[in-house]
């Protein structure tokens, strides 16, 4: 079992010495480019997943020695490097969390299918500027450290009610539809009972 399984990819434009820190009973992995990060850590990587076509060929020769264990992808596959990685580790690893670093910024449809993922397999997604996660029904208190906060139903949320926030609510119906959530301030709790909520955490 493993308190956090850590999951860096591309696109590599966060700053990964800023966001990184060693924690206990942690399992890295590099995904795609992704893996180059890694690289500079003098240390081993637990696992590297990707077709490995966004690395310098030379890095990637030096990085590899370093990886315990490798799955090497076709370039033609039916999911998204990040998308095997998850469900590899959700069917074959016990952990408690998984974070997973990069996959924001980029191409806008590779982000989207990350959402679909963060629906699935329950994770959280960050690089200098976004801070994202999913919240299930009931009541949940709000620490945010960013500029601005979001919420949007990716399962239409019930009686939802955000207090504490510069906008609060009171039992309101949040659909997949709507966007009324953007831009929020500051901390607070957040309740609702039925859906699924995506929490974008973001500056300016």
């Amino acid at each position: 079992m493993f308190d956090k399984i850590k999951i860096f990819c591309g696109p590599n434009d966060y700053d990964f010495d800023h966001l990184y820190f060693e924690e206990a009973n942690e399992f890295l992995v590099g995904v795609d480019s992704g893996l180059e990060y890694l690289g500079k850590l003098d240390k081993e990587i637990d696992l590297a997943v990707g077709d490995f076509d966004s690395i310098n060929p030379e890095k990637y020769k030096d990085i590899k020695n370093k990886c315990l264990h490798i799955i090497k992808l076709d370039k033609d596959k039916a999911m998204t490097d990040l998308a095997f990685t998850l469900d590899y580790i959700y069917n074959n690893m016990d952990y408690n969390e998984i974070e997973v670093y990069g996959g924001i910024s980029g191409r806008v449809d590779h982000f989207l299918a990350n959402v679909n993922l963060i629906k699935k397999f329950d994770f959280t997604m960050k690089d200098d500027k976004h801070y994202i996660y999913m919240l299930r029904k009931g009541k949940h208190k709000i620490n945010n450290y960013k500029k601005y906060i979001s919420f949007f139903a990716i399962e239409d949320c019930y009686n939802l009610s955000a207090r504490g926030f510069k906008f609060p609510l009171n039992n309101y119906y949040l659909s997949i539809n709507d966007s009324l959530c953007v831009s929020n301030e500051g901390n607070g709790e957040v309740e609702f009972t039925k859906g699924k909520m995506l929490v974008i955490c973001n500056d300016d």
